[in-house]
């Protein structure tokens, strides 16, 4: 063994590991009864899966706790005149998998500002190194959407998909995919045609799977259409394909922010099983990321905690005998000392998480240099050819055409940040061809002077008012790739305007790494602690 955590390998390996499998945060109805009522409902699904009878304080949306190996059940409740909660934490086993632990936690809440809220984690624990599993939303979820009703901001959830069959269907979806205030995915399943549908997966099945999490849609060829009108034929899908459409949506997206499943590749029940599967999971882990702890949710163990300080407080006020106040005192303790440890369960998770997609990261990099440096090998096969230029396509007239021309044409000696994309597409500077060539001038001879390590380039001419010069007080630096580049040199028109429909500034940094041109602003000037 070679150290300490060599020795407790063995030991971590058969301990159980919580992963964080859903989150849901929406609303509930502001009518009287809508906080009983999904008490009830909530509490009659609890039922079912606990160890026992539950107390008669317990329908009463009471705090309570039913002990039994791998299904306790347990409620807490909080009442003040800044807020009312209810939260309750159900445990279930798995059918199927021994030592697989569910936990589901459903928070009910309403401050003096707001309407009443409700919350839900799913949470499983487990031993297993490979957690493979298709999330789906616990049977309450579906429960209250369909008894007692909840919305994400102005959107009802549904348990059922939205068949788009006319106009006003096909004008409501693009409203719901455009709208910035959108919290949810949408989940978009394209037919065939309209007399013979043909989709690719059982959307009841999933849409029953993922309420609360995401809407579900089936559209025909014509709205299919209308989505390549509206967001491009990037963005679209047709023909029994599938694609999640994330929240931010517009017409300027990238289309690998919203991911496709091609309706060709799902020719077969294992493949309509498997897009169900990672679709289940694409919007879970979405659900994880965007749906935040302490914030979206506020954690049982944190409202117990509260519930038990809270308590303790009041009986010290009262006047209550030694031993009340002690046995208040040591609930109060041990609620403090679970919360702990869920604090530190959630602190390990986190930087599990962490770990993993630093690592996940760092192997998307790699995969890119190694691609990068791949066509950078094809490039000069090319050129040494005198086929350099063969099949790029024409400068673009228009911002809209720009990102993609500088995708094919700029591959592998030019490319764009993300803050660069972002002002192409709102740039206001008259001339996109001009640009284009501009960046061509720096994928050829000014690379090739980089590469060379030869040649002048402070004040070299790109073209007739424009040229290359050092950014001297406008240099910073910017994030790229797990490395920090300093962007020291620009592309620039002459004069003094710097009004953005006259006035270009391409800012950019060599990486020596990937042997690239690395665009981190364009094409307006960039304000700075001097200008």
């Amino acid at each position: 063994m070679n150290s300490f955590r060599d020795a407790l390998a063995p030991l971590s390996a058969r301990m159980a590991r919580e992963h964080h499998v859903l989150h849901i945060a929406c609303e509930l109805p502001s009518t009287d009864d809508a906080i009983q009522s999904a008490q009830r409902e909530i509490l009659r699904w609890a039922q079912r899966r606990s160890g026992g009878k539950l107390p008669v304080d317990a329908m009463a949306g009471r705090a309570f706790e039913l002990l039994a190996a791998g299904r306790s059940s347990s409620a807490v409740e909080v009442d003040l005149p800044e807020i009312r909660a209810w939260a309750l934490r159900q445990e279930d086993p798995d059918k199927t998998v021994p030592g697989r632990i569910w936990t589901s936690e459903a928070i009910i809440w309403q401050t003096e500002e707001g309407g009443p809220r409700f919350a839900a984690r799913l949470i499983v624990g487990s031993s297993e190194p490979d957690l493979n599993i298709a999330p789906a939303a616990p049977g309450y979820i579906r429960q209250l959407i369909e008894n007692v009703g909840l919305t994400s901001g102005r959107y009802a959830l549904s348990t059922q998909p939205w068949y788009i069959a006319s106009e006003q269907d096909q004008d409501d979806l693009l409203d719901l995919l455009e709208d910035p205030s959108r919290r949810l995915p949408v989940i978009v399943v394209s037919a065939r045609d309209r007399e013979n549908p043909d989709l690719a997966l059982n959307i009841e099945d999933l849409a029953a799977a993922v309420c609360g999490l995401a809407y579900v849609a089936a559209i025909l060829p014509e709205t299919s259409w209308a989505l390549t009108k509206k967001f491009g034929k990037k963005l679209s899908v047709f023909d029994r394909g599938i694609r999640i459409y994330m929240p931010g949506l517009d017409d300027g997206s990238d289309q690998f922010g919203h991911p496709l499943w091609l309706g060709a590749r799902l020719q077969t029940d294992a493949d309509a099983a498997l897009a169900d599967h990672q679709i289940r999971n694409r919007v879970a882990q979405f659900s994880t990321r965007m749906v935040r702890l302490g914030e979206d949710i506020l954690p049982f163990a944190q409202l117990r905690s509260y519930a038990r300080k809270t308590e303790q407080d009041r009986l010290t006020i009262s006047g209550a005998n030694d031993t009340e106040k002690l046995l208040a005192a040591n609930n109060s303790i041990a609620a403090l000392s679970k919360e702990l440890a869920e604090a530190k369960e959630m602190e390990k998770y986190a930087l599990d998480e962490e770990r993993s997609a630093q690592r996940r990261a760092e192997e998307a990099e790699l995969r890119e240099r190694n691609a990068t440096a791949r066509v950078q090998h094809l490039l000069q096969i090319l050129a040494d050819s005198g086929d350099a230029g063969a099949g790029l396509p024409p400068h673009p007239e228009t911002w809209e055409d720009f990102e993609d021309w500088c995708d094919i044409a700029l591959v592998g000696r030019v490319v764009l940040t993300g803050a660069a994309r972002r002002g192409c597409k709102k740039a206001l500077y008259g001339d996109a061809g001009q640009v284009a060539r501009c960046l061509l001038w720096l994928a050829d001879e000014c690379r090739q002077r980089f590469l060379e390590g030869g040649g002048p380039l402070r004040d070299a001419t790109v073209e007739q008012g424009i040229k290359n010069s050092l950014c001297g007080s406008d240099e910073f630096t910017f994030d790229w790739q797990s490395q920090k580049l300093s962007a020291n040199w620009h592309v620039k028109t002459g004069g003094n305007s710097r009004a953005p429909e006259n006035c270009l500034r391409i800012y950019y940094a060599w990486d020596e790494q990937s042997q690239q041109i690395v665009i981190a602003d364009m094409p307006a000037h960039r304000r700075s602690a001097v200008s």
